[in-house]
C-alpha cells in the first residue's frame, strides 16, 4: 500500500487541472450521496421537525418565530424556498443539507488549492470523503451544513482578496466576503467564532506587513457585514434574554476539547470510547500534533497554514472563554468549522511528506483514513443518536403505528409540546393534541402557542372512542380513568399506548 501511495503522490497527474476538477467533483458527489443515504435511514427528530414547521409558515411568521427562538432566520427562509421548489418529502428536505455539504467540500478543495497548490488540495479532499462528523450534519434538516458552505465560501473570497494585487479587486472580493459573513451570522450565530478567527488572522497579517490597521482593505468587508446584520439586531438583542436556549449546553472542558477529535474521526464522544477506540483516538491525537508541527515548520505557506489553524482553534478557544461565564458547547455547534480540521489534516500530511518522505508517515496517513472509516461505520450504526438526551429518535416508526387509525377518527395525544412537534411531520393528515399547562409557549415550542389542540387538564377526556397516547419515558400526565389500555408499543425511550374509552352517557 505504501508503494502505491508513493507512486500516486509522485504522479504528475496531480498537477493537471482537469484531473483536479474531476477529483473535486467526485469527492463532493461522494460526500453528498453518502450523507444523504445515511440520512434517509434516520427518523426526523424534534429540531428537524421544528425546522420544517417553521419553514412551512408565511414569511412574516418565520421572522416572528425565529425572533422567539435561539437561531436566526436565513436557513428557514432557504428551506421554505427549497420546499416550495422540490416538495416537503424527507429526501427533498435532506437533499438541501446534503448538497450544502457537497458544496462545502468542493469549495474547501478550491480554497486548499489556492493556498497550498493542487496536490495538497487533493490530499485534503481524500480526508473529507468519509469524515463521519461532516456526513452526520450533512443530512440534518438544520442550518449546520449550510453554515459550513457559507464558511468555506467566505474563506475562499478572503483568500482571493488577500492575494489580489490591485486595490479594486481587493475591495470587490472583501465586499463579497462581507456579504458571506453576514449570511453566516444570519444562518448560525456560532459562525461569529469563525469570523473571529478570520479577523485575528487579518489583523496579524496587517501588523506583519507593518501596515496601519485603520487603512486595512478588509475593513470594508466587515462594515458591509455589519450593515447587512443591522436590521436583525433588535431581534437578536431580544433573543439574548428570552430564555429560549435549551438547557443542554456544556462547558468546553478538556473532555469536550478532546471530544472534537473523537467526534470528527470516530464519531464517538470521549466518554463512550472503548479500549480499542481509545487507542485509535490516542493515535489520531499524537499523529495530528506531530504532522501539524512538522508541516508548519517546513512549509513555505505558513501564513495560510495559520489561517487554517485559526479556522478551527479560535472557535474552540472562544468557547472555552465563553464557558467561564456559562456553558455554551454542544458538539453540533462546531460542525460548521469541522471541515477545516479534516481538510487541514490532509494538507498537513501532504506538506510533512513533501519535506521528508517516509514510510512511517505514509502508513500513519493511511491509518488515519482507516480510523475515519471506523468512524463512518460508527455513524452508520449510531445514526442521528442524540448524545444530550441519550436516545435514538424513532418517531417515524411510532407514527406509522397510529396513522391509519387517526385518519378514521382516533385521537392522538402527545405528552408534551416536544413530542407533538416531533410526530406532526409524519402525521400531516391527523390532529395531534398535546398536554401543556401553559398557553404561552416560547422558544422551540412557539409554533404551538395558543393552539386549539392544547390540553390543559391533568385527566383529559377527548371526543374519540380510541386514543393513542405518545410519550417519552414515564409521563406524569394521568388520563381519564374511563380509558382502558389495550395495546402498547415502545421503541427506545418513545412509547405509544392505545386506549379505548367507554361510551359517554
Amino acid at each position: 500500500m505504501n508503494k502505491l501511495l508513493k507512486k500516486f503522490t509522485n504522479a504528475r497527474l496531480l498537477d493537471d487541472h482537469t484531473f483536479f476538477v474531476v477529483v473535486l467533483i467526485l469527492v463532493a458527489l461522494a460526500a453528498t450521496l453518502l450523507s444523504l443515504l445515511i440520512g434517509l435511514r434516520q427518523s426526523i427528530w424534534f429540531d428537524e421537525a421544528y425546522s420544517i414547521m417553521v419553514a412551512q409558515r408565511p414569511i412574516g411568521e418565520i421572522f416572528h418565530l425565529t425572533s422567539l427562538d435561539t437561531h436566526p432566520p436565513v436557513y428557514y427562509l432557504v428551506l421554505k424556498l427549497w420546499g416550495w421548489l422540490f416538495g416537503w418529502s424527507e429526501i427533498a428536505l435532506r437533499s438541501l443539507s446534503a448538497l450544502s455539504l457537497g458544496g462545502a467540500v468542493a469549495v474547501g478543495g478550491l480554497v486548499a488549492r489556492r493556498m497550498f497548490g493542487p496536490r495538497a488540495a487533493v490530499a485534503g479532499l481524500m480526508f473529507l470523503v468519509l469524515a463521519p462528523f461532516l456526513l452526520r450534519y450533512g443530512f440534518e434538516i438544520r442550518m449546520y451544513a449550510l453554515a459550513s458552505l457559507i464558511g468555506m465560501a467566505a474563506t475562499y473570497f478572503l483568500v482571493v482578496a488577500h492575494q489580489a494585487r490591485d486595490n479594486a479587486a481587493k475591495r470587490k472580493n472583501y465586499i463579497i466576503y462581507g456579504i458571506f459573513v453576514a449570511l453566516g451570522v444570519l444562518t448560525l450565530y456560532y459562525s461569529v467564532l469563525l469570523w473571529l478567527g478570520h479577523l485575528l488572522w487579518l489583523i496579524w497579517m496587517t501588523l506583519k506587513r507593518r501596515e496601519p490597521l485603520r487603512k486595512a482593505p478588509w475593513i470594508v468587508g466587515y462594515l458591509v457585514s455589519i450593515v447587512l446584520f443591522l436590521p436583525w439586531l433588535p431581534a437578536f438583542i431580544g433573543q439574548m434574554g428570552n430564555g429560549a436556549l435549551a438547557p443542554i449546553s456544556q462547558a468546553m472542558s478538556i473532555e469536550n476539547i478532546l471530544g472534537v477529535i473523537t467526534f470528527n474521526f470516530l464519531y464517538t464522544p470521549l466518554w463512550q470510547l472503548n479500549p480499542y477506540q481509545s487507542a485509535l483516538a490516542l493515535f489520531v491525537i499524537t499523529t495530528l500534533i506531530v504532522v501539524l508541527v512538522r508541516a508548519y515548520r517546513h512549509t513555505v505557506h505558513r501564513d495560510y497554514f495559520l489561517l487554517m489553524l485559526a479556522y478551527i482553534l479560535v472557535p474552540i478557544v472562544a468557547l472555552v472563554g465563553l464557558s467561564l461565564g456559562r456553558p455554551s458547547y454542544v458538539e453540533r455547534y462546531l460542525s460548521h468549522v469541522a471541515i477545516g480540521l479534516v481538510l487541514l489534516t490532509g494538507i498537513a500530511v501532504w506538506l510533512a511528506e513533501q519535506h521528508r518522505p517516509s514510510r512511517m508517515l505514509r502508513a500513519a496517513a493511511a491509518l488515519l483514513i482507516v480510523v475515519e472509516f471506523v468512524g463512518f461505520i460508527n455513524l452508520l450504526t449510531v445514526g442521528n443518536y442524540n448524545f444530550q438526551r441519550l436516545e435514538k429518535p424513532d418517531v417515524k416508526y411510532i407514527a406509522g403505528l397510529v396513522q391509519d387509525d387517526c385518519k378514521k377518527g382516533a385521537d392522538i395525544l402527545a405528552a408534551d409540546p416536544y413530542t407533538a412537534i416531533e410526530v406532526q411531520y409524519y402525521l400531516p393528515n391527523c390532529v395531534v393534541h398535546f398536554y401543556s399547562q401553559s398557553t404561552d409557549l416560547k422558544g422551540g415550542y412557539a409554533p404551538l402557542a395558543n393552539s386549539q389542540f392544547r390540553v390543559d387538564s391533568p385527566v383529559p377526556r377527548l371526543a374519540g372512542a380510541t386514543l393513542y397516547y405518545i410519550y417519552y419515558g414515564e409521563p406524569d400526565l394521568q388520563l381519564d380513568q374511563s380509558y382502558q389500555s389495550v395495546d402498547r408499543a415502545k421503541l427506545g425511550a418513545l412509547s405509544v399506548e392505545k386506549l379505548t374509552a367507554a361510551q359517554r352517557d
